[in-house]
């Protein structure tokens, strides 16, 4: 029987050796258990693969983020963040930049209540529901984009010695690339430099771009203990994608 000890120690150190589906192919892992789904309903932000699944109800739509991690549903740390990122740029992507409306969050059967309108679901998913809306924003609007870009990276930048603060989203799905600039000082015209060059390096060598939308934008900032909104020419927002040079 000693013979057989050399195979059997190769097969066992072999199976140890296997490392899971969701690791080594995770597309394919995906598409056996998950096999209903198509590419369109899965989000990747901050380590988390999301799927989406969304629901219509007249001009309501309501979106069930779940996050994953190891190729099941996670609530790891950040998972909250990572769904409410995938979920603002779902909403920029169906309805363009601020042009939607957040409903009023609500507490769920056997769920809870997140924000103001952001709600977590007996399953651990997480909700949100809103219309697109035509015409000038609301005072409504001011929070949800105060909350779309607190999500955002910070960095400081600057352009002639002026400073910025540069806030970016990850890119959603659709090759959306969503940037806020606030410059301390200048103007709209250097604004938009700053952000000409910042779009160029995000999208590379031998790659142009395709602006999809510039306009005035807001920050908040504590001013002795209050919050104040900026809203001037030195704040903007871009949302561009990249696509190779013709």
């Amino acid at each position: 029987m000693r013979k057989f000890l050399p195979a059997f120690a190769l097969m066992f150190s072999a199976a140890c050796a296997l490392q899971p589906m969701y690791e080594t192919d995770y597309p394919l892992y995906r598409e056996y258990k998950y096999w209903e789904t198509s590419d369109k309903d899965w989000y990747e932000a901050d380590n988390f693969h999301i799927l989406v699944n969304r629901y219509h109800e007249n001009d309501r739509t309501t979106l069930r983020l779940v996050p994953q991690r190891k190729g099941l549903p996670s609530i790891e740390e950040g998972y909250v963040r990572a769904a409410q990122k995938t979920a603002f740029n779902i909403m920029t992507s169906d309805c363009g930049s601020p042009a939607y409306t957040l409903l009023p969050s609500v507490r769920p059967n056997g769920g809870r209540r997140i924000d103001r309108y952001f709600y977590q679901n007996a399953d651990l998913s997480i909700g949100i529901s809103y219309v697109c809306r035509t015409g000038k924003p609301t005072h409504a609007s001011l929070y949800q984009e105060a909350q779309k870009w607190s999500l955002a990276e910070r960095r400081w930048d600057k352009i002639d010695n002026i400073n910025a603060y540069v806030d970016t989203l990850p890119v959603s799905n659709d090759g959306l690339h969503q940037m806020r600039i606030r410059l301390f000082g200048g103007n709209a015209s250097d604004n938009k430099r700053l952000a000409r060059r910042l779009i160029l390096d995000a999208c590379g060598g031998n790659v142009d771009f395709k602006l999809l939308f510039d306009e005035a934008g807001a920050d908040l900032a504590e001013s002795n203990g209050e919050i104040k909104v900026v809203s001037d020419d030195n704040v903007r927002v871009y949302g561009f994608v990249c696509r190779p040079v013709p």
